[in-house]
């Protein structure tokens, strides 16, 4: 199963330079862009990884890892800038304490 995680975190970071390669990130972000598309990606796949391995085996688990990296890699970066978003219309500058 060692074998099977190394697997997986090389999956998904190979999902995430994809990613990089293609520009696939919002253009809010700043310098921060490339590592956390990797990490994005490596996360997802060893996750979806293990995930795939409780629910459907240790035979179907790479591809399980493999779409949910890829699911991930395309709609965690815009999920994170709606809310961001949405955080700031809701408190605008000023308005919110950080107490």
């Amino acid at each position: 199963m060692l074998a099977l995680s190394c697997f997986w975190l090389l999956l998904g970071l190979l999902v995430g330079l994809l990613a990089v390669l293609a520009k696939f990130w919002p253009s809010s972000w700043g310098r921060k862009k490339w590592p956390a598309m990797l990490s994005i990606g490596a996360l997802a796949a060893f996750c979806g990884g293990w995930l795939g391995t409780l629910l459907l085996g240790r035979f179907f688990a790479s591809s399980v890892a493999l779409w949910i990296a890829v699911l991930c890699v395309v709609v965690l970066p815009r999920l994170f800038v709606w809310v961001q978003l949405k955080h700031r219309s809701l408190f605008p500058r000023g308005t919110h304490s950080s107490k």
